[in-house]
């Protein structure tokens, strides 16, 4: 069993709360889909700190288990903006599942800032970042549905 204490930091719970997000389901529904991801009959608990940062972007930080949200968007509705703030979290945290369940290592990332920022080939087609824009995608859509 995978449990993960999701650490949502003050800023982190004030930007999903606004777009009517409750940390808590999301919590559960996080613990629900890493199992889902990987079975184990061993007890594995993590800790993930979940915070904001000033831009249009998010991030995670391996090794440190430590997802960024960017709190910049230029979605108006409600709705919208609920729905990047949710991708974003989910594409993220399949890099945490990468990092800690699948032992990943980050050199297998191996692109620049800058090659994500233009989105380059070299990121774009990195297979890490194809199965974190797979797995955002697909629990996006179930999150909303279920949700909201």
């Amino acid at each position: 069993m995978i449990i993960v204490d999701c650490k949502f930091n003050k800023k982190a719970k004030e930007l999903f709360n606004s777009v009517n997000v409750k940390v808590k389901e999301l919590e559960r529904f996080t613990n629900f889909i890493l199992n889902e991801y990987k079975g184990t009959r061993k007890i594995w608990n993590y800790e993930l700190l979940i915070k904001t940062i000033d831009c249009d972007t998010s991030g995670y930080y391996f090794e440190c288990n430590e997802i960024e949200i960017g709190n910049k968007t230029s979605k108006r509705s409600l709705a919208k903006k609920r729905e990047w703030y949710i991708s974003s979290y989910f594409h993220e945290l399949c890099h945490f599942a990468q990092d800690n369940l699948d032992k990943v290592k980050d050199s297998k990332l191996d692109y620049t800032e800058a090659d994500a920022a233009n989105c380059t080939n070299k990121y774009y087609k990195n297979p890490m970042e194809i199965q974190a824009r797979e797995f955002e995608d697909k629990y996006t859509k179930i999150y909303l549905e279920l949700y909201y």
